[in-house]
């Protein structure tokens, strides 16, 4: 006994659930006998694109009149559905994608057709080909006989080849929505005669995600339970899901604010043994149910939260991952409900001013007292300045007298004293910045003339004494004994008048 999805797998077009807008081209196409020489069926897994490949190799000898075709009851379109013509070769490229595969297949493309008026090849997971393989494939492709046809099916048609894809007729198949595949299963539960919920199909067609093939697996898990009708609640046990209502409790103590109360929920049902990516993914469902009804900014925001929660969880899924979902997600409900709940401030009446004294206009504001900068603050300076700058401005005791920096340097500090002057505009806007102040002002501290007192005059310091003159050395009496000298005396008519001892070079 074979599985559901095998044994109620469409032998016509019209039995296909859903793509509309592939049956009616190749209904078409065969109808008026314009079949293209290749085909490339592209889309999600389970969505019929193998199904309508083989429906199609049926329609090229069925015995039905052209109107009807494929019937899926002669005896070609049977074989072409138990997989055992001889003109209908269903090749899995994933395992046969080497150069000798395809040799192999263009030396049975070139032999006419046995039965059918036409060889369908069909290439199921066509882009696992090998790239050489494709290449030798592309002359026969793009000059086939008359008597073949190729179907590829692919679930990642941007794994093929541009050559291959120009080559052929695209057509992209879409995921079935929930609709579609809850009403499909209704009429196979009557065909099987099961009783069954609305609220249980439309689960199955949930969990199906857009495939047939899947919810037809679903339904078959299903059929095994011994309860009649099979409710909502029995499909979740069968499925591993956390109960609705469970799930709908969580939800409400997530909006409600309380979640002290969602993160012991969640460890419950954590516990139970439902995972937690699990969980994650019915609350979003659940939530994005409850924005289609009433939707609010902030169910957004936890909405994308658990969102990227579960993105995350699909790597490192554990129940700390499930407990940061519900915080992110109660961060994002929350993080304006200060503003949003606070009460609105009573509106008073303005009331008139008591009459104020006229101020004196010769009495001036007075300033606040001067005073030593504080350590941080001077330190904050300071790090704000370049390093040439701050090199020179170090040196100075700072004090602020309102909002005016003095900087007083000690008298022996001229160069200091001098460069701070010239350099009070690229301090003043810092000293804004860090210190709130508005002018700058040199000044010599008076006080610390004790600490250096012969550095304190104003005047260039004192030159040093000049070194005692050096007392050239009495020449040696002797000294016109050396024949050397006397020989330079003679050669050139010379007396000796001073000398001076140097050494001889070597040379």
């Amino acid at each position: 006994m074979g599985a559901l999805y095998r044994k109620k797998r469409p032998a016509t077009f019209d039995a296909v659930v859903g793509q509309e807008h592939v049956k009616e081209v190749l209904k078409t196409a065969i109808r008026q006998g314009r079949l293209a020489h290749a085909y490339l069926f592209s889309g999600p897994r389970g969505v019929g694109k193998t199904t309508l490949a083989r429906i199609l190799a049926m329609a090229t000898g069925c015995e039905a009149p052209v109107e009807a075709r494929p019937c899926g009851v002669c005896a070609h379109c049977r074989r072409v559905q138990e997989g055992r013509h001889p003109d209908v070769l269903e090749i899995d490229a994933a395992s046969n994608n080497s150069v000798e595969d395809v040799r192999e297949l263009k030396e049975r493309i070139l032999l006419a057709p046995v039965e059918a008026p036409k060889k369908v090849i069909i290439l199921d997971e066509a882009h696992m080909m090998s790239k050489s393989a494709f290449n030798a494939l592309l002359k026969t492709l793009e000059e086939p006989p008359e008597h073949v046809l190729f179907v590829f099916a692919t679930t990642e048609p941007e794994r093929m080849p541009a050559t291959i894809k120009s080559r052929t007729q695209h057509f992209r198949f879409r995921r079935l929505s929930e609709e579609e595949i809850k009403n499909a299963l209704q009429k196979l539960a009557e065909e099987e005669g099961v009783a069954i919920e609305e609220d249980a199909l439309a689960l199955l067609a949930q969990a199906a995600e857009g495939a047939m093939r899947d919810a037809l697996v679903l339904f078959e898990r299903v059929l095994t339970l011994e309860e009649r009708p099979i409710t909502r609640a029995a499909v979740e046990r069968v499925l591993g899901l956390p109960p609705a209502e469970a799930i709908e409790a969580l939800l409400a103590a997530l909006l409600s604010g309380a979640v002290e109360e969602a993160l012991r929920r969640a460890e419950a049902l954590y516990l139970e043994g439902y995972a937690p990516r699990t969980l994650v993914g019915e609350l979003k469902q659940a939530l994005k149910e409850r924005m289609i009804k009433e939707p609010k900014e902030t169910w957004v925001a936890a909405l994308l939260a658990l969102d990227e929660a579960d993105q995350r969880m699909a790597k490192d899924e554990s129940k700390l991952g499930l407990e940061l979902a519900l915080l992110r997600a109660h961060q994002a409900l929350f993080a304006q409900a200060p503003k949003q709940n606070a009460p609105e401030a009573p509106k008073l009446r303005p009331q008139k001013a008591p009459p104020q004294p006229a101020a004196s206009p010769a009495q001036p504001k007075p300033e606040p007292a001067s005073g030593p900068l504080d350590r941080a603050r001077w330190q904050a300076f300071l790090d704000a300045l370049p390093a040439p700058l701050r090199a020179v401005v170090r040196e100075a005791r700072p004090e602020l007298a309102g909002k005016k920096l003095i900087l007083r340097f000690a008298p022996h500090f001229r160069f200091h004293i001098e460069r701070a002057r010239a350099e009070r505009e690229r301090l003043l806007p810092v000293a804004e910045k860090t210190l709130g102040a508005n002018a700058i002002e040199v000044q010599i501290d008076e006080e610390a003339k004790d600490a250096a007192p012969e550095e304190a005059e104003e005047g260039p310091p004192p030159p040093p004494p000049d070194p005692p003159p050096v007392q050239a050395p009495t020449p040696p009496k002797n000294l016109l004994a050396d024949p050397r000298i006397r020989r330079l005396a003679e050669i050139f008519g010379a007396e000796v008048v001073a000398w001076e001892e140097k050494p001889l070079s070597e040379k």
